[in-house]
């Protein structure tokens, strides 16, 4: 499900940070005593006179701001009934996270692209966001981490003390990465919340939301389709000796004329599954290749062009020449009944998959943040 990559990717690259004693950015920290599991906070003081570089924090006109309790943002939705925050120690992180992982750690690039920096933020307030929905699904629904959930926290955080020759040697990592204890376990969680919420909403023995099997499976009859498809691109003749002289109009009709063989070949053909199928192994569209049943979609997922060809079939009809922007394609409509049936756990995963993404998709849509006063003061620097 995207929504635990996004934020499995976040963590992992939180956790690979602390054991690489990687410093985000240029940042040198302050730390107080190792053994201390709160790290200093790293904005207690603007520049040293004897150090080259700032310490981890916010740095307004060039001021060390105190970050000790400065919330960056705050999310609401209406049917909320608390208020998500969010600190600034776990904004700062996804703002290194991003720039590092963008490849945008060169000074010298924002002197020439200053003007893009503002979109580079709406993008660490995407991310940051969407890390929350455990938190605001689990406030909509008070969903609340169970003894078992809270066991494993404290399994996940012993294991990466453990990772380390000493708990002297895990804290001195923390300092060198600008990240704090604190930090590491509000997003270790982040994750053990999220999959409670899902668990709870989707996934698990008796889930809230999730419908019956006996829905499910009359949604799927009624709304979505199978095919098989062949595509013909242009680019179908890349290999030829003349396609690098050749005009687009040119390979455009040779593509056109080439799906009309196919098709004429097909209307005439004994066989015409078993027929198609061998020809979409051999067209321009790999995504056939691994999907030897077909493709099975429901409305918004394909192109207009395509959607509307494949749910104007009858099953067991050939479409004619169907253009789209990717090219020429002729589709088969499959049956769907007996293929529920025997692949239904697969389907049931991917359909559970889909809405419950499109599900925390429309809540993150419908809820409100509410920025700090210095939100709007960053630029490429302030943040170390």
């Amino acid at each position: 499900m995207n929504k635990f990559l996004k934020l499995l990717a976040f963590i992992m690259a939180l956790v690979v940070a602390v054991s690489c004693f990687a410093s985000c950015g240029d940042a040198t920290v302050e730390g107080d005593d190792a053994s201390d599991s709160t790290t200093s906070d790293s904005t207690d003081s603007a520049e040293d006179e004897d150090s080259e570089t700032l310490a981890a924090g916010l740095y307004i006109d060039g001021e060390a701001i105190d970050t000790e309790n400065l919330i960056m943002f705050t999310i609401t939705n209406d049917e909320m009934s608390g208020t998500i925050e969010v600190p600034f120690d776990e904004y700062r992180y996804m703002y290194m996270y991003l720039l590092s992982y963008y490849g945008l750690t060169d000074d010298s690039y924002w002197e020439d692209n200053d003007s893009l920096f503002d979109t580079f933020l709406t993008i660490v307030d995407y991310y940051v966001e969407d890390n929350q929905w455990g938190a605001i699904l689990a406030d909509m629904y008070n969903i609340e981490l169970t003894d078992e959930d809270y066991e494993n926290i404290d399994l996940i955080m012993e294991e990466e003390v453990a990772s380390f020759d000493s708990e002297e040697e895990f804290y001195e990592a923390l300092d060198a990465s600008g990240i704090t204890y604190d930090l590491l376990e509000r997003v270790v969680t982040q994750s053990v919340l999220c999959e409670r919420v899902y668990l709870e909403l989707y996934g698990g023995d008796d889930p809230l939301l999730l419908a019956s099997d006996e829905e499910i499976k009359e949604n799927l009859q009624e709304n979505y389709v199978r095919v098989y498809h062949v595509l013909i691109t242009p680019d179908h003749f890349a290999e030829d000796e003349d396609y690098a002289d050749a005009i687009d109009e040119e390979l455009q009709a040779a593509a056109l004329a080439y799906a009309e063989e196919i098709l004429a070949d097909l209307q005439t053909s004994d066989d015409v599954e078993t027929a198609i199928y061998e020809y979409a192994q051999d067209a321009d569209d790999s995504g056939m290749v691994d999907n030897e049943a077909g493709y099975m979609f429901t409305y918004g997922d394909m192109v207009e062009e395509f959607e509307e060809a494949a749910f104007a079939l009858e099953v067991g009809e050939l479409s004619g020449i169907v253009e789209s922007t990717y090219g020429y394609h002729i589709i088969y409509r499959l049956e769907t009944d007996n293929y529920i049936e025997e692949n239904w756990d697969a389907l049931l995963s991917d359909y559970i998959s889909i809405v419950f993404n499109d599900y925390v998709d429309e809540v993150l849509d419908n809820c409100t943040i509410t920025y700090s006063e210095y939100h709007d003061m960053l630029t490429y620097g302030c943040i170390q």
